[in-house]
């Protein structure tokens, strides 16, 4: 299994899919194809398992704390040149997402083609980045964004951030 070091999500109207183009760490590329129904669960199953702000935080107070930390990662955003795929770089349809969440990350491992695994860890702020982007290609493709909570889309700046007690 080759471990993904970088990525890259596109929207490509033709395959009415997500491309998540992945280097791996020799450098090799693959273009990994997602479809919409796949997206959605892979959504749908991350969302719960993303790590939670802070275990003691009353219930009322966590979609405020999410959409901070979700500004916080997207002040981070765009610093790493994305993924060229070439001609000759592999490509695949997804069939499964396996995701392997720690205390501090989660780890994704597609499966695509006969015996054929990608798999990358990413941190917390990574994986809010990627729902970021996520969110706006499902808009940009016109696929339902239900499944993405308000903090994706509309994080809090900190400014407009009121006080916790």
């Amino acid at each position: 299994m080759a471990e993904i070091c970088k990525f890259s999500l596109a929207y490509d109207a033709a395959e009415d899919r997500l491309a998540w183009d992945a280097e791996d760490l020799e450098g090799g590329v693959t273009r990994l194809w997602l479809t919409q129904r796949l997206c959605r669960g892979m959504i749908e199953a991350l969302i719960p398992r993303l790590p939670k702000p802070q275990a003691e935080l009353a219930p009322e107070h966590e979609q405020a704390v999410q959409s901070w930390e979700q500004a916080a990662a997207m002040s981070e955003f765009g610093k790493t040149p994305g993924v060229l795929v070439q001609p000759e770089s592999a490509a695949g349809l997804v069939r499964t997402v396996h995701l392997r969440p720690t205390a501090e990350a989660v780890t994704f491992v597609f499966e695509f083609g006969v015996g054929e695994e990608r798999s990358i860890t990413l941190a917390a702020p990574a994986i809010r980045q990627m729902l970021s982007v996520m969110h706006s290609l499902h808009a940009a493709a016109g696929w339902p964004t239900g499944a993405f909570p308000a903090w994706v889309f509309e994080p809090a700046s900190a400014e407009a951030a009121p006080a916790l007690n």
